[in-house]
């Protein structure tokens, strides 16, 4: 099992496939790369597929550092151990965010990136929700009622994986990744016009899927490059990847396809 040793984490990853893309999947909060286990099998015959643990998930150390600079750092390294020089990150919420990060922040590294309904410029009453729990933390379990939680059209075994995992993260690290994007310089937890010009920096095509009704359409305004494109999966949960994996291959595969085709197809919402 491949390891990398940071200078204040031990992140573990996974290395499979082959093809002209690498794709670098980033899960979201209370998750590990084991959330891609229905993704990877569809898309490793064309693709390079790594998984990544974020720090104090999964397989991966605990750290003190969970800004989102730090999870940026993390992907970056990894993909330098295993001589990677561009990539294409994906991430599901927080990693969504995380993706958004390095194509802002390193776009030289960054051929493309796919955020599959990430967790940056969240409605206010959400935001506020999370904050409410927030504060009500006492260091010893993280407190996480199921309104944050489940939604009406999460299948049933999703919400029991969800709840065991939350069962067993370190609170500390819980908080600190929440922290890391919401008090971060960034600004990009909640809504506003400062969180929409970052997001505007994203100069790479950007693929992303939403689950939330209205998402897509506020992100298209975002774009700035011709080959981007946001997917809006009205009644399903957040967690679009576990629900509609054969779905999103096929989407993912040719959009990226059509990235490598000389014609590219104008920036626009599906």
């Amino acid at each position: 099992m491949p390891y990398l040793e940071r200078p204040d984490a031990r992140i573990f990853f996974t290395d499979e496939g082959s093809g002209p893309v690498t794709l670098l999947l980033i899960h979201g909060l209370v998750s590990d790369s084991n959330d891609w286990n229905w993704l990877t099998p569809l898309l490793r015959d064309r693709y390079r597929i790594v998984s990544m643990d974020m720090r104090g998930h999964g397989r991966s150390s605990a750290s003190g550092g969970y800004a989102l600079a730090d999870l940026a750092q993390d992907a970056l390294a990894i993909a330098d151990s295993i001589g990677c020089r561009r990539f294409v990150p994906m991430g599901h919420s927080l990693g969504g965010t995380v993706a958004a990060c390095l194509a802002v922040e390193h776009p030289d590294r960054v051929e493309a990136v796919i955020e599959v309904d990430p967790a940056y410029a969240l409605p206010s009453p959400m935001v506020d929700g999370w904050e409410a729990v927030r504060a009500q933390w006492k260091g010893k379990k993280a407190m996480f009622p199921d309104a944050l939680l489940v939604s009406d059209v999460m299948a049933p075994f999703l919400t029991t994986w969800l709840a065991r995992r939350l069962e067993a993260i370190d609170p500390a690290a819980f908080w600190g990744a929440y922290d890391g994007q919401a008090r971060g310089p960034e600004g990009l937890s909640v809504s506003s016009p400062e969180a929409d010009e970052y997001l505007r920096r994203r100069a790479c095509p950007v693929l992303s899927f939403h689950a939330l009704p209205g998402r897509a359409q506020w992100e298209t305004a975002l774009f700035t490059h011709p080959a981007s494109r946001t997917i809006e999966w009205e009644g399903s949960s957040h967690y679009l990847h576990i629900e509609r994996p054969r779905e999103m291959a096929v989407v993912v595969s040719g959009w990226l396809g059509a990235l490598a085709s000389p014609t590219v197809a104008p920036t626009g919402e599906a």
